[in-house]
């Protein structure tokens, strides 16, 4: 389609290895045994702005293996949390639980696409992205695991200082 078509609009692209993305893989290894945990690495993509009052998070969500390796699923997905209402002008940091609420939130399937009703998570769709990195387990499997939440450093120090 032309852009006189489209009026000159197109999706963003998306670039999954962008400031903060992990690329996808590797693709586990018979050595590495089971998935022992689910989880989501958490990195800035976009600095803190104090003029906004707002940071913008890339996520990659991965299977935590026995070996100790971490197989990357995805990492398109992202957050921009803002700071907005009756908190103090001056910005002092976020608890773990906001950003834990607002990482799992931005990990949902985006609305209409809810292909697991009543599933706090996409497992099933989590399996098929495993099994194309050689990992065989089933969503029960994981709904059961653990869900790691991995701050980097940048995104730690945007914690309140009395938080752990």
């Amino acid at each position: 389609m032309d852009d006189a078509a489209t009026g000159g609009w197109s999706a963003a692209p998306v670039p999954e290895t962008g400031p903060g993305r992990l690329p996808p893989g590797p693709d586990a290894v018979a050595g590495d045994g089971a998935v022992v945990a689910v989880g989501a690495v958490c990195e800035v993509a976009v600095p803190w702005d104090a003029s906004t009052r707002q940071v913008s998070l890339a996520l990659s969500e991965y299977l935590a293996m026995e070996s100790g390796t971490r197989v990357v699923l995805h990492s398109e997905r992202g957050v921009t949390i803002a700071v907005r209402g009756a908190r103090s002008p001056e910005f002092t940091g976020f608890t773990v639980d906001e950003l834990r609420d607002s990482v799992l939130g931005a990990l949902l399937p985006d609305e209409g696409d809810d292909e697991e009703p009543g599933q706090p998570h996409p497992w099933r769709w989590l399996t098929e992205l495993a099994a194309a990195r050689n990992v065989r387990v089933t969503p029960e499997e994981l709904a059961s695991l653990p869900y790691e939440l991995d701050l980097r450093p940048a995104v730690r120090a945007l914690l309140r200082p009395d938080e752990p």
